[in-house]
């Protein structure tokens, strides 16, 4: 009921107006009974004044009753006068008058009123039975008598308010209406533009539409508040339109956050953070539903050579490329995710059986045996993934992930191109792995390792050159051979110390060598790509170099093709300050690394080494024997000097003396031995070398 302007507004005003009206008719009735008071009073003065004068004239000479109460029945006009008495001068009582119209009340006596009047004003005055009004007769020094005059003032005044009031009371009320009737108008002329006003207030809150507009006219405050509500709402709805457009921009920002977040930029696959997660909700799922999951984890072979060699947006174009190869031969509940580099992780889901898994693996080493065409270039790549299923992995992710790694390092020794499905005897071999990692800084201290040199012959028969080989007899594990214990060391990071105990060893043995072999003798040694990797491995050289005063001429430094091309940049300027110096760079295992030759033009080396699979199969294969010939006559055309190696019979010493191989290396004319028999092996290698002579 209160709730509404209106309803306050009519209330309040019907209650003003009415207190209003009622104080002002209380106002009137109080100044008429006052002013009615005042008329009796003086009235009654005169009167009484006139009475006493008769009386002093009936009285002056000898009382007479008669006369007395003839002028006091002239008061039966009075009909408001209730009784007079006449007294002495001694305040006896001579007459009482009574008025007619209090005669019928028995018990009224003038005797009985309890008035005293020797105790009143000589003058008009208010008791409890009315007005009353003494008079002096006579003289007030010498008076005749008293006259002692009681009217009725209350019922009189009560009759005169009464009929005041019924005369009076149909204007207040009329006045009452027409007011509320006026403040009604005033409301409807001036409200009802305010309750406009709220009603479209409440619209706008109701269907929050800010573009909604007050239609008002006037200059009045109602009309400039609708004015100024409709300027706020054009700047709640210019806020909100902008507050829109923010909020969608946010949208789109926190939706490419996530993407970005989840998603990897170069291939759009899942990155490893998104995988992950993935992968740790289905192994639970798996678990509690007693089913099986796969995972491959493979990378690229020969990425980082790509990178050097043709550059990163070769090798980011490379990587899209093999992505999306890849995703052809996926299931539709196959997610395939990029986690870093060259390293990509695939999450197989409802595997019924193992050859499911076996089949997708074959399919996708079958698509990558054909060259990717990348900006002109044919490159040949390949994958070489790990297999690991979620049951043997007991559902964890740590082992799971673990698991497959083993599996891809175990394809990688296979060969570029293969698969490996993880097995238990697997983890065998990672221990064995560790315990060979976490045993080469102590083989080093106690010098368990050893270094041996195989020779290398000219074509004139001469032993010319040593390639210095490291070999390991642990107190613990007994011989472990190079190519187990040197990959470990290098995903250990602990080659660089195996390399520079080795160069260290030479340079301490190249006086010696010099006195088996000759002054002019050539001793290689082997760098990892991990060496080339360091920036301070050359300042290790240079200090070696000062510290066993060795002449770097008698040292030549031989570097794997897979290596070179994995660090081309810095390969190269270690080369370059290596030639500076006065040493040599051979490259070795030629031809079985990146396809395209055209880095031999950029790189600056002194001697290729062909790798023993061409000189092994030459004689069997057209084919490889086209390929050495080729190998022998671009070594020559480009200035080269040619070292083959891996010679185990005459007949490929022969055939590359007559092609025009420099050097030869392999058992056919010697094995790697200590230097102490490095005497012995060269007397075998002359005898081996005359035989080719008498053939």
């Amino acid at each position: 009921m209160f709730h509404s302007i209106r309803n306050k507004f009519i209330i309040i005003t019907t209650c003003l107006i009415v207190l209003s009206a009622s104080f002002v008719f209380y106002l009137a009735i109080n100044e008429h009974e006052d002013l009615y008071r005042q008329s009796v009073e003086e009235n009654l003065d005169a009167m009484s004044s006139n009475i006493s004068d008769n009386l002093l004239r009936v009285m002056s000479q000898e009382i007479d009753l008669f006369s007395i109460t003839t002028e006091l029945l002239g008061l039966d006009r009075y009909e408001h006068i209730k009784f007079v008495n006449v007294f002495d001068s001694n305040w006896q009582l001579i007459q009482s008058y009574v008025h007619p119209n209090y005669l019928k009340y028995e018990d009224f006596s003038p005797q009985l009123q309890g008035i005293k009047p020797q105790s009143l004003p000589r003058t008009v005055s208010v008791t409890n039975q009315g007005l009353v009004a003494l008079k002096t007769i006579g003289e007030e020094q010498f008076p005749v008598g008293y006259l002692l005059i009681v009217q009725d003032f209350n019922k009189p005044l009560d009759e005169s308010k009464a009929s005041l009031f019924y005369s009076a009371a149909p204007i207040v009320i009329f006045s009452i209406v027409i007011t509320i009737i006026i403040s009604f108008w005033i409301y409807q002329h001036l409200l009802s533009p305010l309750l406009k006003l709220s009603k479209f207030t409440q619209k706008v809150e109701k269907t929050t539409n800010y573009q909604l507009q007050y239609q008002g006219s006037g200059n009045d405050e109602v009309s400039q508040l609708g004015k100024d509500i409709n300027n706020l709402l054009n700047t709640i709805n210019s806020q909100v339109l902008t507050n829109q457009k923010n909020t969608a921009q946010l949208l789109k920002q926190k939706q490419s956050m996530e993407h970005l977040a989840n998603f990897d930029i170069l291939t759009g696959l899942p990155n490893r953070m998104f995988i992950m997660g993935l992968l740790k909700e289905e192994l639970t799922r798996c678990k509690n539903n007693h089913q099986d999951i796969a995972i491959m984890f493979f990378d690229v072979d020969s990425f980082k050579g790509v990178n050097d060699t043709l550059g990163h947006e070769t090798g980011d174009l490379l990587l899209k490329a093999v992505a999306s190869n890849i995703k052809k031969h996926l299931r539709e509940n196959d997610v395939i995710a990029r986690l870093g580099g060259d390293e990509f992780l695939i999450m197989l889901r409802n595997i019924n059986n193992y050859t499911d898994v076996i089949n997708i693996a074959e399919q996708i080493i079958s698509s990558m045996q054909t060259p990717f065409t990348i900006n002109q270039w044919d490159i040949p790549t390949g994958v070489s993934i790990g297999i690991a299923h979620a049951k043997e992995a007991e559902f964890d992710i740590n082992t799971l992930i673990s698991n497959a790694d083993i599996a891809m390092y175990a394809s990688k020794e296979k060969g570029k191109g293969s698969y490996t499905v993880f097995h238990r005897k697997m983890l065998e071999n990672s221990k064995r792995m560790a315990q060979v990692a976490n045993l080469i800084s102590h083989a080093i201290a106690q010098n368990e390792f050893e270094v041996v040199y195989q020779l290398k012959i000219a074509a004139n028969g001469e032993a010319n050159g040593l390639e210095a080989l490291i070999r390991w007899h642990s107190e613990e594990l007994g011989f472990i051979s190079p190519g187990e214990f040197i990959p470990i060391a290098e995903q250990a990071g602990k080659i660089k110390a195996i390399t520079q105990w080795v160069v260290s060893r030479v340079f301490q043995d190249l006086p010696t060598l010099k006195q088996t072999i000759g002054n002019h003798v050539l001793v290689s040694l082997n760098l990892s790509s991990h060496d080339l990797k360091d920036n301070h491995f050359i300042d290790v050289v240079k200090n070696k170099l000062v510290k066993y005063n060795v002449d770097i001429a008698n040292i030549q430094f031989e570097i794997t093709e897979s290596s070179y091309l994995d660090n081309f940049e810095n390969s190269n300027e270690f080369f370059n300050q290596i030639k500076q110096m006065g040493g040599s760079i051979a490259l070795d295992d030629f031809g079985t690394g990146y396809s395209s030759l055209s880095y031999l033009t950029k790189i600056d080396i002194d001697t290729i080494k062909i790798d023993r699979m061409f000189v092994n199969q030459f004689d069997s294969s057209e084919k490889d024997a086209a390929v050495l010939k080729a190998i022998l006559d671009l070594s020559k055309r480009l200035g080269l000097k040619v070292c083959s190696e891996g010679i185990e019979t005459a007949s490929q010493a022969n055939y590359l003396i007559k092609n025009g191989s420099d050097e030869m290396q392999g058992y056919y004319f010697a094995k790697p031995v200590a230097i102490a028999h490095i005497p012995a092996a060269k007397a075998q290698a002359k005898e081996a070398f005359k035989a080719l002579i008498l053939k």
